[in-house]
């Protein structure tokens, strides 16, 4: 009688820590994605959204240049911590009437604006001194190109989980068979 208690204890032993095994696998599973500190804030990965934009507009037709700009930045904080800003800024740039006028020197050229004599010539025009050869005076504005995001790697497998939690089942029913 005294060996079926023991016997008995031994399989209630083998049970619990085989529950307390699956339990720790299955919390170890769904909380693969958090944070390894619990004072660290956790975060979603905002990869497929560049943090900052800008985008400019130029076009002619006005003669007063006008910028425009609206920032905006949302912060909330729930079990998620988000933070966005977008930038957006608009420029018109306009040609100045006086531009490619004729002149002699300087002092003809209103504006800022200086006066431009290819070589061996005695008259010129007046041009913007940031680009000389431009007739409209307005300078070509670089273009960027967007750089790519790199793709997240994926991680992470479930296989190891479901070949533990196979095994520990596979562990206890062998436990019981040998016991009965």
């Amino acid at each position: 009688m005294k060996n079926k208690y023991t016997i008995i204890g031994i399989i209630a032993t083998t049970i619990v820590l085989a529950g307390v095994a699956i339990y720790t696998a299955i919390r170890l599973y769904q909380t693969r994605q958090t944070a390894v500190a619990p004072n660290v804030p956790s975060s979603q990965p905002r990869a497929a959204n560049p943090a900052c934009s800008m985008s400019f507009t130029l076009s002619e037709g006005s003669s007063t240049p006008t910028a425009t700009s609206t920032a905006t930045a949302t912060a909330t904080g729930t079990a998620t911590a988000t933070s966005t800003s977008t930038a957006t800024a608009t420029a018109t740039a306009t040609s100045n009437p006086q531009c490619n006028n004729n002149c002699s020197e300087n002092t003809d050229c209103p504006n800022g604006l200086m006066c431009y004599k290819t070589s061996g010539a005695t008259t010129g025009s007046c041009r913007n001194t940031s680009c000389l050869t431009e007739t409209d005076c307005l300078c070509p504005v670089p273009t960027s190109t967007a750089t790519s995001q790199p793709e997240l790697p994926s991680v992470g497998t479930t296989w190891p989980t479901i070949v533990g939690t196979g095994f520990g089942i596979l562990v206890i029913l062998g436990s019981l068979l040998l016991a009965f």
